[in-house]
């Protein structure tokens, strides 16, 4: 029995040019100083479902929501995008030790991230 070829086509998606989703970070110079951390501002695409009922054109028209997250940059690698928003200072140093509200975040839905100066 011979196998039926499969055509596939590839649907390219519009994404609006130029989209800043990553800031360099040198991740070895960090440690637990929060001086050291960017605090960034990211939009992101975010998941929207509905359990009611609809229409298909009623979902055809359905937009994306885009959330909003601020925090301190840990790290954009392999996909991800990953921040804290809260932190303990130590009682003894001049640093942080644990970290607290953190979120993850996959770069490729990510709108924009920019740097917010604190200090």
């Amino acid at each position: 029995m011979r196998k039926k070829k499969v055509r596939t086509r590839r649907i390219k998606v519009k994404r609006p040019n130029k989209i800043k989703r990553l800031i360099p970070l040198n991740e070895k110079i960090l440690a637990n100083d929060i001086s050291k951390y960017p605090y960034v501002e990211i939009e992101w695409l975010d998941i929207e479902g509905d359990d009611g009922w609809n229409t298909l054109k009623v979902l055809r028209e359905e937009k994306l929501p885009i959330a909003v997250s601020k925090g301190y940059l840990v790290s954009q690698k392999n996909g991800v995008t990953r921040i804290f928003r809260d932190y303990i200072k130590s009682k003894t140093k001049p640093v942080f030790e644990d970290i607290g509200s953190t979120v993850i975040i996959p770069t490729s839905v990510i709108i924009s991230i920019k740097k917010i100066t604190l200090y």
